[in-house]
């Protein structure tokens, strides 16, 4: 396909200037372009695309489970196309919208951010169950669950609930300034967008929180799939058998659980603002 066709569908497809992941923007949106396009040429809804990234994360799942070289490495290839999916189906939404082909949907919206709220927390849980299954950890699944519910952001959706309430019974309340600080902190794009615009020390930043946080895990995920594809059997080191999924599910559960701790401890702190 002709550079200036890839160009022009990047301008209709894709985020650009609202790009809010450097991730994204320098590593997955070079790749989802060409698949966006083939869905186009197939007639593929933005729906379908959401519909497909579902089975490709659901398909994963099971392939968690097992411990053979093949297993994990068809794992990693759906997660990373399940990825490529969550790309696709708002990029081909961006492209109907534009072309007049269909409208904004709020329906399409939540679909998609259901999907995606859901798939990678399984992955984790499920990857507790292999490590389990391979090693007899017992708190292996333990592991997987508390990286699962960690990952879920409990805190921001049960702030949104809580301020979705709030809104409904005292409508006027929007126009306080700590009602849009707190509608600023809960949609986060702007901030995201200007750490990807930003100065060599923004990027620097930023690019560290996503490696850490967003999309930064589901990198992870392939990346240690992968890494034991190489040796499905583990290592052993002082007679202590271990893998990369297991040193990845304890830091994620580390990791995640201060996250929430400290999310729950900031909402709480800026809801007294709001009575």
């Amino acid at each position: 396909m002709k550079i200036e066709a890839v160009e022009r569908y990047k301008r209709l497809c894709q985020k650009n200037e609202s790009e809010n992941y450097l991730l994204d923007k320098y590593l997955f949106r070079k790749l989802s372009i060409y698949l966006t396009i083939a869905s186009i040429k197939l007639g593929l809804s933005a729906n379908q695309a959401t519909f497909l990234s579902l089975l490709a994360a659901l398909g994963s799942l099971y392939f968690f489970t097992l411990n053979s070289a093949g297993a994990m490495i068809t794992a990693a290839v759906l997660v990373f196309l399940y990825y490529m999916l969550d790309h696709v189906d708002g990029e081909l939404a961006r492209y109907y919208i534009k072309t007049g082909r269909q409208s904004p949907s709020l329906s399409g919206h939540y679909f998609d951010l259901l999907v995606h709220r859901y798939s990678t927390n399984l992955m984790l849980f499920f990857m507790g169950v292999s490590v389990y299954r391979l090693f007899g950890y017992e708190y292996a699944v333990l592991l997987g669950f508390i990286a699962c519910i960690g990952i879920s952001s409990f805190p921001n959706v049960i702030a949104a609930h809580v301020l979705a309430g709030k809104l409904a019974h005292s409508p006027a309340a929007i126009e306080r300034p700590e009602t849009q600080r707190i509608l600023e902190r809960l949609e986060r794009k702007e901030e995201q967008i200007k750490g990807v615009r930003g100065d060599a020390a923004a990027r620097v930043r930023k690019i560290l929180g996503e490696l850490l946080f967003f999309p930064g895990h589901i990198v992870m995920i392939v990346a240690v799939l992968i890494a034991d594809a190489l040796a499905p059997q583990g290592f052993t080191l002082l007679a202590y058998a271990f893998n990369f999924r297991l040193i990845f599910l304890a830091g994620m559960a580390l990791l995640f659980t201060l996250k929430t701790a400290v999310q729950g401890y900031q909402w709480i702190v800026r809801f007294k603002e709001l009575r």
